[in-house]
């Protein structure tokens, strides 16, 4: 059996005819999605610090007329990429949880972060809670590294930072056997919270109620088998209609059709 084709008039008419379930429930959803950020989501704070990457002693990058060496800049660029990924190592990650231990007691950790112990009696941080926190990216391809940390206490998020750009010169220079690192500026604690973006959950709990409500609609829209008019009848039962009685008090019933219910 061929499927029944819908016209973009009909898929109007039923939208037009759940308008205010689909109102309702975008509504709900919003208010739903705003509420959930306002009140059950921790805050955010974030701090960031850039760090320039030299291809060597920041001396070489300079020429005998003391101008910029293009090439250098270049291979400071492709440095870059590559520092991103030695700066995303489990060492890195596990430098960052031995400092964090010692300049917080543990009561001050143990509300944001997995205290663990090792076999050797050690505490520790597992490396990706802290991996989730840390975001590094080249600015605009060029030479310069921007860390950014998003943590749930101001001060932690300063301090990681910190902790990168101590940690950075030696792991690097380690790893490569050239190339160096120097941090533009240095972290701050960051004065207000940088998320939850309340905005956007309201917009996607708007979207997400819109979309469920249009389902809702054309799921009740295929179930509906009553027949509306002439042309169902004639669809469904494949015999002609000699005439069609309009229903008159059809407005006062809430119906949007011309025809009332056979």
């Amino acid at each position: 059996m061929e499927g029944k084709e819908i016209s973009v008039q009909e898929i109007l008419g039923i939208l037009l005819g759940h308008i205010k379930l689909i109102i309702i429930l975008t509504i709900v959803a919003g208010v739903a999605g705003y509420s959930f950020a306002k009140f059950v989501l921790p805050l955010q704070y974030t701090s960031s610090i850039k760090i320039y990457v030299t291809n060597g002693n920041r001396n070489q990058i300079l020429d005998d007329e003391n101008t910029i060496n293009v090439q250098d800049l270049t291979t400071a660029r492709n440095l870059a990429a590559t520092y991103i990924v030695i700066l995303d190592d489990d060492l890195v990650y596990q430098a960052i949880s031995d400092n964090l231990m010692k300049d917080y007691d543990e009561d001050d950790l143990k509300d944001y972060f997995t205290i663990r112990m090792d076999d050797d009696g050690r505490e520790y941080i597992p490396s990706a809670e802290i991996k989730n926190l840390i975001n590094i990216t080249a600015v605009n391809n060029t030479e310069v590294l921007q860390v950014t940390v998003t943590t749930q206490v101001p001060s932690f998020s300063a301090d990681i930072c910190t902790y990168i750009s101590e940690i950075a010169p030696e792991i690097i220079k380690r790893t490569t056997k050239a190339g160096a690192v120097e941090t533009v500026s240095p972290a701050k604690v960051p004065t207000g919270p940088s998320g939850p973006n309340i905005k956007r959950y309201l917009l996607l709990g708007m979207i997400a109620g819109f979309i469920i409500a249009v389902g809702i609609a054309f799921i009740n829209s295929f179930f509906d088998n009553t027949v509306k008019s002439g042309e169902d009848i004639k669809a469904r039962f494949g015999v002609p209609v000699l005439a069609e009685i309009p229903d008159i008090f059809m407005d006062e019933k809430g119906g949007s059709g011309k025809y009332g219910k056979y």
